[in-house]
């Protein structure tokens, strides 16, 4: 029997917050995912492809 590996629909991308912080973050969370540094939001879920509100440094694998 064989099975199909899928790429995963969403991909993880380096977020820069205002505060200069970087943080990894799943492009389609499911919740709001707030800055390690400042706890200002960086993204929050949009029933899709989460908003991003800080800068989009690095698209990881």
């Amino acid at each position: 029997m064989k099975y199909e590996v899928h790429d995963m629909a969403g991909k993880y991308l380096k977020v820069q917050c205002k505060c200069g912080n970087e943080q990894v973050v799943f492009s389609h969370t499911t919740s709001v995912v707030k800055c390690s540094g400042c706890k200002e939001p960086l993204a929050h879920p949009s029933g899709g492809t989460a908003v991003i509100h800080g800068k989009i440094v690095e698209e990881l694998g």
